[in-house]
């Protein structure tokens, strides 16, 4: 009988907005455990080219965002195609509302990335660019589809990382 892999992945941006996280992980979206958390140690800033947050290092600082329980090996291979290669998974601690700390997947900036130009705020990132970004996040996710990344069980980097501690 094979394993049934689970992680928990810490959202701090876009996919706070809760049409954005049904397009990237599909129906079953609506039925995920979520759970508000904090990521201590990063603030959340707006990539200087685009509508999108990333983190970075700040002592004494930390990130609102959610804590999505439980994501299976599909979801998380959705995950990693929607961030693309601007974004490196790594695994974090996070702090829940009762102050317990908890192991979470999160997709850091990559290097590469020029830098931030701002705070980054999810309100005024649905007010400014959600339908633009609901748009184009479509296309790239049905690119996702069209390759056949999801039938041809292209997840094994995921058994990999919840293996790791």
């Amino acid at each position: 009988m094979r394993k049934l892999v689970r992680m928990d992945f810490f959202f701090y941006g876009t996919l706070l907005d809760e049409d954005v996280r049904r397009l990237v992980l599909g129906p079953e979206a609506a039925r995920l455990g979520l759970v508000p958390a904090r990521l201590p140690g990063y603030r959340r800033v707006a990539k200087g080219y685009s509508s999108v947050p990333l983190l970075t290092r700040r002592s004494g600082a930390s990130v609102e965002g959610l804590l999505a329980c439980g994501l299976d090996c599909r979801q998380a291979a959705r995950l990693r195609h929607y961030e693309g290669r601007d974004y490196r998974l790594a695994r974090c601690k996070v702090r829940l509302a009762d102050g317990r700390a908890c192991a979470a997947m999160v997709y850091l900036g990559r290097c590469r990335i020029p830098l931030p130009r701002g705070s980054w705020r999810l309100g005024e990132w649905q007010r400014r660019s959600k339908p633009a970004f609901l748009k184009l996040a479509a296309l790239w996710l049905a690119a996702y589809r069209q390759a056949g990344y999801e039938t041809r069980g292209r997840v094994r980097w995921v058994k990999r990382w919840a293996a790791r501690d």
